[in-house]
């Protein structure tokens, strides 16, 4: 699926695509990222990865998103994480998890079942509370995600699904 990502060194959107990501090229703690993609995959029934691309560099992963379907038929996102060049003010690129969470809200109406078509659910899980509470804030403001009761999980209904998509995935300038 071809996107837009934000250049921040030009602040201008360039085309990037997310595609399945292939085992072998997942990428890892040994090269910076929080998670061993490979291995979690490897873990997780049902699931499948995908990878988000610059398209004028296509071998360099700029983020990457395991979705699953729980019990076949709850859409869930195991993993999302950016590039570490994508992290912080020095980041290369924005909108990369915008666009990485709404291909899995996307992903909700077209393999969710039943009463779970459209609904995307996740859980954060930072090793310290604060991190926790921060990270949920974050997903709650930018990404209108709710929190399950008082638990770590998390939900994106499908209204704002919808926002998601026709703000990352469909954006034309």
């Amino acid at each position: 699926m071809n996107v837009k990502i934000l250049k921040v060194s030009t602040d201008k959107l360039v085309g990037a695509t997310i595609r399945k990501g292939e085992r072998i090229e997942l990428p890892s703690i040994q090269t910076g990222w929080r998670f061993n993609f490979g291995s979690r995959l490897m873990k997780l029934s049902y699931a499948t990865a995908y990878v988000l691309v610059d398209q004028d560099t296509p071998d360099l992963i700029e983020g990457t998103l395991i979705f699953q379907m729980q019990d076949k038929t709850i859409p869930y996102m195991a993993y999302v994480e950016v590039a570490p060049h994508n992290r912080t003010d020095l980041k290369k690129y924005d909108y990369v998890a915008g666009c990485l969470i709404a291909f899995a809200c996307k992903q909700s109406f077209i393999r969710g079942k039943g009463d779970y078509q459209g609904w995307l659910t996740f859980d954060v899980c930072e090793e310290n509370e604060k991190d926790q509470i921060r990270l949920m804030t974050h997903y709650c403001t930018k990404y209108k995600a709710q929190r399950f009761a008082d638990t770590t999980t998390m939900i994106i209904d499908p209204e704002n699904g919808r926002n998601l998509i026709e703000e990352y995935l469909e954006r034309k300038a």
